[in-house]
């Protein structure tokens, strides 16, 4: 025991508050997180993912990667700990977080080319363009009906008032 009565095995490491977003990977998929402390062996942890205390979940910001385990939870705030240290100044400095944060947040591509914004606009035009071509050829068509409903009477009436002479 030390000097203040508290045994060094049982001191905590130093830890640091941050409000770092990341993703994090459980047995029921990615989530958004937010990591709120960090210490080389632990997180707390913000995120709504369906991590249970006992299992493994995956935290990853940027190219970091810290595998863990949960070991409390409580509402969407959760305890992790890590079997392996990791550098906290490399998950907190991490330069290509934020873009890969927003990489990994956007909804996975399923097509083999990706589609981009101006492909998506011209589809949407042409798209457009078809919708008021029907229209005007509908409205063209019901407007030709009409006019032979109009003067079909009257024609009649000449062509018997012709073939009578």
């Amino acid at each position: 025991m030390s000097a203040s009565g508290v045994s060094r095995c049982n001191r905590r490491e130093e830890r640091r508050r941050v409000m770092l977003p990341a993703r994090m990977r459980s047995a029921s998929g990615w989530s958004d997180a937010c990591i709120l402390n960090i210490s080389p062996r632990g997180l707390l942890v913000y995120s709504t993912g369906g991590a249970k205390p006992g299992s493994f979940v995956e935290i990853r910001r940027g190219t970091q990667l810290v595998v863990a385990r949960v070991v409390w939870r409580q509402n969407q705030r959760m305890g992790l700990s890590s079997t392996d240290p990791f550098r906290v100044e490399d998950i907190i400095s991490n330069e290509v977080a934020a873009a890969a944060v927003q990489a990994t947040t956007r909804m996975a591509e399923r097509r083999v080319i990706p589609r981009t914004a101006d492909d998506n606009r011209l589809r949407a035009r042409a798209f457009e363009f078809l919708c008021i071509a029907a229209f005007a050829v509908a409205l063209t068509g019901s407007v030709v009906f009409y006019a032979y409903e109009v003067m079909a009477a009257p024609l009649a009436a000449v062509r018997a008032a012709l073939a009578g002479h």
